[in-house]
């Protein structure tokens, strides 16, 4: 457990973090609830899905046809603002 205490408090230094000793029973509390669910989802069998994602070419998964669709009711709203420019409202500068 002091391992573990100690391995919290280096992320936590690596992260930039300042911990109060609370904040870090919390925090490991918290992590020891997580890690068991964590651990649990790295044993499921994840062949099924690896077979699945074979059966997609490369092309198909990444890439999809062009398609010409009808505007949609955000342009024609953009359409009856006072001001719009490149399909977006242009609104003043505040700051």
């Amino acid at each position: 457990m002091q391992s573990s205490q100690n391995l919290l408090e280096r992320i936590a230094r690596l992260s930039g973090l300042t911990l109060s000793e609370e904040e870090k029973d919390i925090l490991f509390s918290d992590l020891s609830r997580i890690v068991p669910y964590m651990e649990r989802i790295s044993e499921l069998d994840t062949s099924v899905a690896d077979a699945v994602s074979d059966d997609i070419s490369d092309n198909e998964a990444l890439f999809r046809d062009d398609e010409e669709k009808a505007p949609s009711l955000a342009s024609e709203i953009v359409k009856q603002a006072p001001q719009a420019k490149d399909g977006m409202f242009h609104v003043p500068r505040i700051v």
